[in-house]
């Protein structure tokens, strides 16, 4: 029995109408209308056949296979929740709270929406501009429905409220998929729901491997009416496809939400494939995935830049590091006029051999990566902003600096860098990056997730770097949700020993530290055996 749409007022189509259901009737070929109205956990419908002849027997079965309202509850899908008017959120008084977002997830998801934006910026300007300004009713809709949103998802609302159109058509995801708006969340939830309920005793109500559950959270849709939902115990990201169990083991499953949003922002970025979806952009600059990566993407497509919005909701000042704090964690560095440093000629010297051997091999095996390394940076560039950071970079990130400025992303993918998935920063985007990091830091009262002494120089586009510390030269690695690791298969005793390590692994093709240099096209990327 095939039944789709019982939303408020609606009509539904079955066809053709099966045996097995309550009273045991037999099998009917015709195609039945079917009227219906939902609230409350209890949908109410009458039936008719082509020619417009009631058909209460049929209306009578499917009633008796329906889930009870006190099932419905249980469930979690009663129809209207606290604090609405069919759907409408009403701002109680007093008004409540938005809750505490944790400040590693909050930098987490801000960073991937600035990758988005970006890329929409320069690809897909219509795209930018159907996305929404934040949500305003978080808090209400939270009390409302008695739910917390997870709070990357919260974040993300707080950054973009979805998109215009249609359940969120005007930003696709991976799949077709349709990031929806926040009063979306209710239509989509109100279709699952009654989809259950109309299930009965042929569905199940758990948030693990039942048909659905009130619990979840759908945020996406597509035209075929699938849902992308979040589970706010866990936080992991699952499919729903209309008629089937939910999952979280599908092609379009993440552990949370941050990693759905840290995966497209590296696919756009790098113009890597999602889940074997590529971004493409239409003749009318919009945003879309294809299964094969598109010949080129269309030129004129760029647009102004739209105002990335920031979080509306005021953060306590308690929060915030004091300016004592800020200076302790190398984020408040005292100002000083720009010194030019030339490093140590014998560390400049082993520099460049490396960088010789690294080009070289790069010429011939992997052209169109080596064609995204930079010319070298300006003295004076470098001096400047170790000023504004209140750093010494080493003598090796310096002689390299100097050599080359970072590597830019070429039409294949991230510029050079070492492995699994870094790019090396030209110096003005090392120092955006340890002030991005030192302001969430702050901002947020954050003290001990990054330190301001550290300099990071390789970047993954997805929320973390490799970083040298300038008090010993050793390296390591920053993620948003790990933090600072120091230690293990990401460290090295110093930038140049990283740099050295790159260009033995290039030679005799053998992994470096489990990753294996691969070729493709010109291009070289870093694999796990």
């Amino acid at each position: 029995m095939l039944i789709a749409g019982l939303a408020g007022a609606s009509a539904a189509v079955v066809a053709p109408v099966a045996g097995g259901m309550a009273g045991g009737m037999a099998e009917r070929s015709e195609v039945v209308q079917c009227s219906g109205l939902g609230a409350d956990g209890l949908i109410d419908f009458s039936c008719a056949d082509e020619l417009g002849k009631d058909d209460p027997a049929l209306a009578e079965a499917i009633r008796a296979q329906m889930l009870t309202p006190q099932e419905a509850a249980a469930a979690g899908c009663s129809q209207t929740p606290d604090g609405t008017t069919g759907g409408d959120l009403v701002t109680p008084s007093p008004a409540p709270s938005p809750h505490k977002v944790d400040p590693v997830v909050f930098a987490r998801v801000t960073a991937s929406w600035d990758v988005i934006d970006r890329w929409l910026a320069e690809h897909a300007s219509a795209t930018l501009r159907k996305l929404q300004f934040p949500a305003t009713e978080l808090p209400q809709w939270e009390r409302a429905y008695g739910k917390r949103l997870p709070d990357d998802l919260y974040v993300s609302l707080l950054r973009h409220n979805g998109a215009d159109g249609d359940f969120g058509a005007g930003f696709q995801l991976p799949g077709g998929y349709r990031l929806a708006t926040l009063s979306s969340f209710y239509d989509l939830q109100l279709m699952l729901c009654q989809e259950l309920i109309m299930a009965g005793k042929d569905g199940k109500a758990d948030p693990d491997t039942g048909t659905w559950h009130g619990s979840l959270i759908p945020f996406a849709t597509d035209a075929q009416g699938h849902s992308l939902f979040v589970d706010p115990r866990t936080g992991r990201v699952g499919e729903k496809a209309s008629g089937r169990p939910i999952r979280y083991d599908g092609t379009l499953s993440w552990p949370s939400f941050a990693d759905m949003l840290n995966e497209i922002a590296a696919g756009l970025a790098g113009g890597f494939d999602v889940r074997g979806w590529y971004p493409s952009v239409t003749a009318d600059c919009e945003l879309r995935w294809t299964s094969k990566p598109p010949a080129a993407l269309p030129a004129g497509c760029a647009g102004g830049p739209r105002p990335s919005p920031t979080p509306t909701e005021e953060e306590p000042e308690s929060w915030r590091l004091t300016p004592e704090e800020a200076r302790a964690a190398g984020c408040r560095p005292p100002k000083r006029a720009p010194v030019v440093r030339t490093p140590d000629a014998q560390v400049a010297s082993r520099v460049d051999a490396v960088w010789h051997r690294i080009e070289r091999w790069l010429a011939k095996k992997a052209p169109e990566t080596y064609r995204t390394l930079n010319g070298p940076a300006q003295p004076a560039a470098i001096a400047k902003y170790e000023a504004a950071m209140g750093a010494r970079f080493p003598d090796d990130l310096r002689a390299s600096l100097l050599r080359h400025d970072g590597a830019a992303s070429g039409s294949h993918g991230p510029g050079f860098g070492p492995a699994p998935f870094y790019s090396f920063m030209p110096v003005v985007q090392i120092f955006k990056q340890w002030r991005g990091l030192c302001a969430v830091m702050v901002d947020e009262g954050a003290e001990g997730w990054w330190d301001g002494h550290l300099v990071p120089f390789a970047d993954a586009s997805d929320g973390g770097n490799l970083f040298v510390d300038p008090r010993d030269g050793s390296t390591g690695e920053f993620f948003n949700e790990d933090g600072l690791t120091t230690t293990g298969d990401v460290a090295w005793s110093s930038y140049l020993a990283l740099l050295t390590a790159t260009a033995r692994s290039l030679e005799t093709h053998t992994p470096l530290r489990g990753w294996q240099p691969t070729l493709h096209h010109g291009t070289l990327t870093w694999n796990h055996p």
